[in-house]
C-alpha cells in the first residue's frame, strides 16, 4: 500500500507541475487522510482526488475513497470503499468552506452495505510552495443520524488533512 501513496504522490506532482494551457491549467490534484476514533472504534481513511477551478474561488472535483475500520467490541478488521463529489469556495487564501457527498461501500459482519455522507465543514490551507500545500479539514456530516448505523463513522465530526497541488 505504502509504495502506491509514493507512486501517486509522484505522478499527482508531475501532473500538477506540467506547464500547459487551457484545461490542465485549471486542475489540482491531491490527498488527504482522515482519522475517526473513540472508545471502540478506529478508522483510518485515505482520499486522492481531482478538482478543476471553475472561478478563482469556486471549485469542484471527483474523488476516491478507501477506509480501514476497527471495533474493538466486535473485534472486526474491515475495509471500506467508496467515491465522492465536492464543492470549495475559497474565503480568503488561506480558509475555505468545503461540502462533500460521499458513498461508501461498508463490509459487516454477514452482508455489505452503502451509505451516504455529506460532511460540511471549514479548512486551512498553507501554501508550501507555488503549487504544493498543506491543508486540514473540520467537518460535521449532515447525514448523521445517532438512531441509524451510519456506515463506517462513529461520529458526526470528521476531521481530514492531506496535500493538494494547484489548489
Amino acid at each position: 500500500m505504502k509504495i502506491w501513496i509514493c507512486i501517486l504522490t509522484i505522478a499527482l506532482f508531475h501532473f500538477s507541475s506540467a506547464q500547459s494551457d487551457g484545461i490542465f491549467d485549471k486542475m489540482y490534484f491531491g490527498g488527504g487522510f482522515g482519522l475517526d476514533f473513540d472508545q471502540n472504534i478506529f478508522s483510518f481513511s485515505l482520499t486522492p482526488y481531482t478538482g478543476y477551478k471553475l472561478t478563482e474561488r469556486w471549485s469542484a472535483g471527483l474523488g476516491i475513497n478507501y477506509q480501514f475500520w476497527q471495533d474493538k467490541i466486535l473485534d472486526l478488521k474491515i475495509n471500506n470503499f467508496g467515491g465522492n463529489v465536492f464543492a470549495r469556495y475559497r474565503i480568503t487564501s488561506q480558509i475555505f468552506i468545503s461540502a462533500k457527498l460521499e458513498y461508501l461501500s461498508v463490509d459487516f459482519i454477514n452482508n455489505r452495505e452503502g451509505f451516504y455522507n455529506l460532511p460540511v465543514g471549514v479548512g486551512y490551507v498553507v501554501q508550501m510552495s507555488r503549487i504544493v500545500s498543506l491543508y486540514m479539514i473540520g467537518q460535521y456530516d449532515l447525514l448523521y443520524d445517532v438512531n441509524e448505523t451510519n456506515g463506517a463513522y462513529s461520529s458526526p465530526w470528521i476531521l481530514e488533512a492531506g496535500f493538494g497541488f494547484g489548489f
